[in-house]
């Protein structure tokens, strides 16, 4: 049931991270179809053009032509891992975007600071993100200039400050927002620090004064949705969906992960859940799809495990496009401690 006392907010986008190889396109489809969902969870996708495997975006495309939105990244990830240098992804980034045309969004080159880097590495990587994502967007044939998306980066007010007025007077539609801690070996993972989540939001307050929308990269798992929808983010993508089935993890609607394949407690990483349990909750949070009905298909099938968290993360943000306020709040009162305020921190009435 909608609660008319809580803030009128934009609708939230999840945008679908896929870096996967054409038959795992084909298998997501696949268990789609059979966990029939009520809409389908591939309405808006992120590829990154330069490191689809091979037939992918041939794909990709196709799915365009069936009328899904497409984003196209910039490859700042696979820099941020180490996977190539920063300078070496401006041309052959610029000649994918030339070469395919038919995208709805063009994030620009961004260099992706890490938690690791030195004040004057960071300052640099923003110097690097602004001059760069200039003379690119400047280079993009003029069809796609309505459509690209520069990407602020800093860890501070005034470096944000400094790509928000550099994109600005570039006159673009909308922005991302990437400069979230970063944690793993490669400083793969985004971490949702309390001062990265200030400096999204002031992104996001300046950027809607000034008619942009904004994106958030990298983030995305059912608990921290409230979050987003909480700062006024227009749209999020995240790989987590796929991630965390490859470590044996499932969602369910605005709840944190856990493994259904064994029981495991010797992490809070790994934490256990019973099927049981899982029955439970999965009746409270309303979730709907069948493969998640055998809990021997759900332990043993990474695939089953992905698409039926790919469909949580749809359902967390049809709720909170809804404005189920009353349930989203029973959900989060039932689950982890660590969550247990972020509806009253995020979706406060008014």
């Amino acid at each position: 049931m909608s609660n008319n006392n809580h803030k009128r907010r934009n609708s939230l986008e999840f945008i679908v991270s896929m870096t996967v190889c054409p038959s795992d396109i084909d298998k997501v489809q696949q268990h789609i179809a059979i966990a029939e969902p009520a809409r389908n969870p591939l309405r808006n996708v992120l590829v990154t053009p330069l490191f689809l495997y091979n037939g992918s975006l041939d794909r990709v495309r196709r799915m365009s032509e069936q009328g899904v939105s497409v984003y196209f990244d910039s490859g700042g990830y696979y820099v941020q891992i180490g996977r190539l240098k920063y300078e070496e992804l401006y041309m052959p980034l610029l000649n994918a975007y030339k070469e395919n045309p038919w995208a709805d969004v063009y994030t620009l080159p961004d260099h992706v600071p890490t938690s690791q880097d030195s004040p004057a590495e960071v300052e640099q990587k923003i110097r690097d993100t602004i001059t760069f994502s200039t003379l690119f967007f400047h280079e993009l044939p003029d069809e796609l200039k309505p459509r690209a998306m520069p990407v602020v980066q800093g860890h501070t007010l005034e470096q944000v400050e400094q790509c928000l007025q550099a994109y600005i007077d570039l006159g673009v539609q909308r922005v991302g927002f990437g400069s979230f801690g970063t944690s793993g070996a490669k400083q793969e993972i985004n971490v949702a620090t309390t001062s990265a989540v200030q400096l999204a939001k002031h992104v996001i307050d300046v950027a809607h004064a000034h008619g942009m929308k904004v994106h958030i990269f990298g983030i995305g798992t059912p608990a921290l949705t409230a979050m987003l929808a909480g700062i006024g983010a227009d749209s999020f993508d995240s790989s987590s969906w796929l991630k965390a089935a490859g470590f044996g993890q499932i969602f369910l609607p605005f709840m944190r992960a856990y493994n259904i394949s064994h029981n495991s407690t010797v992490s809070e990483l790994q934490r256990g859940i019973t099927f049981e349990q899982f029955q439970q909750w999965r009746e409270l949070t309303r979730h709907q799809c069948k493969l998640c009905e055998s809990a021997v298909e759900l332990q043993e099938s990474k695939m089953h495990r992905a698409v039926h968290n790919l469909i949580a993360l749809m359902e967390t943000v049809d709720m909170l496009n809804h404005g189920e306020y009353d349930l989203i709040r029973a959900i989060y009162e039932s689950g982890s401690p660590r969550y247990r305020q972020e509806f009253e921190k995020w979706l406060q009435p008014v």
